[in-house]
């Protein structure tokens, strides 16, 4: 059973002229609107047009900036006149994602959905947690999955590079760029210097964090996070690629960071859990009270799996 009659985006204000454009239990975008212009802060998986959302939510012209290349956060570049992302991912961008890896998402998808309705029953009897940014939708009727799974590098125009400190002038608003590696090598964050909204992409999470790609690093990540923690004084509203608690209080950047200090600098006391991540691959994930992360496989001879 799926949650039916209910569009693919989910789209609700978090904070004047800006908006949460989920595709609820896949990947969280953010439409940040200034005076002039407008951007989308990563175009999602491509399943359905991104863009129309976008400008009839901000009656602004839009552009698109990709928090990293990955094709969950890439999929509707095509639609843009105008697409950035931060130097390191220009490459790898133009590269795209194998059919395999589209597959096994897809593979994902539809496992998910198979379970909704008893999680759906079961959350509405006891827990109470499930909301709009999190239900998640039927594919579309018109969805072809073998197209979709086919398509090869996200089309559109040249990305623009961007670096750390780079400031996109929305007229009135900016948003300051921050290069965050860690989860990929070009991952960033956007802080919103008027509000105060820092846009995290991958680089946070209130699901499990991925750490354990071949791009990621983890020293890089606590790196990384140890410098988002340190703007928490400046930001009123963290903002997340994925899972349905998609925002979180200033407090949580300082949760991230130590939890990624305590992984890098051994800390026995982290419990391990075995756990598939949404391509279907064994990881090992590290347990905290806010938060996990996931990790490689293989642990050292003497870590502690539970």
């Amino acid at each position: 059973m799926t949650a039916p009659g209910r569009p693919w985006f989910h789209v609700r204000p978090v904070a004047p002229g800006a908006w949460l454009v989920a595709e609820p239990s896949h990947v969280n975008s953010w439409l940040v609107a200034g005076r002039d212009r407008a951007v989308l802060v990563d175009t999602g998986l491509g399943i359905e047009p991104i863009r129309p959302v976008a400008e009839a939510t901000s009656g602004l012209p839009v552009e698109a900036v990709n928090t990293h290349h990955h094709f969950d956060h890439a999929g509707g570049n095509a639609e843009f006149d105008a697409v950035a992302v931060h130097e390191r991912g220009v490459g790898l961008l133009a590269a795209g994602a194998p059919p395999s890896e589209r597959a096994a998402y897809l593979a994902h998808t539809r496992a998910l959905l198979a379970a909704a309705g008893s999680y759906r029953a079961l959350d509405q009897r006891f827990f109470h947690l499930l909301t709009d940014d999190a239900d998640p939708r039927p594919l579309p009727p018109a969805f072809d999955a073998e197209a979709w799974v086919r398509s090869g590098p996200p089309a559109g125009p040249t990305p623009r590079a961007l670096h750390d400190g780079d400031v996109i002038d929305l007229g009135g608003r900016t948003l300051t760029v921050l290069h965050t590696p860690g989860h990929s090598p070009d991952s960033l964050c956007l802080f919103d210097d008027r509000d105060g909204l820092l846009l995290g992409g991958d680089t946070l999470n209130s699901g499990p964090i991925y750490a354990q790609g071949p791009e990621s690093d983890l020293e890089d990540f606590a790196r990384s996070t140890a410098r988002l923690a340190g703007l928490a004084r400046d930001v009123s509203l963290v903002c997340m690629g994925h899972f349905g608690r998609g925002v979180a209080e200033p407090r949580y950047l300082a949760d991230v960071a130590e939890a990624f200090e305590r992984l890098v600098s051994g800390d026995r006391s982290v419990e391990f859990r075995v756990q598939r991540d949404c391509d279907d691959v064994e990881v090992r994930e590290a347990v905290f009270g806010q938060l996990s992360i996931l990790v490689g496989a293989d642990p050292p001879a003497a870590d502690p799996v539970r």
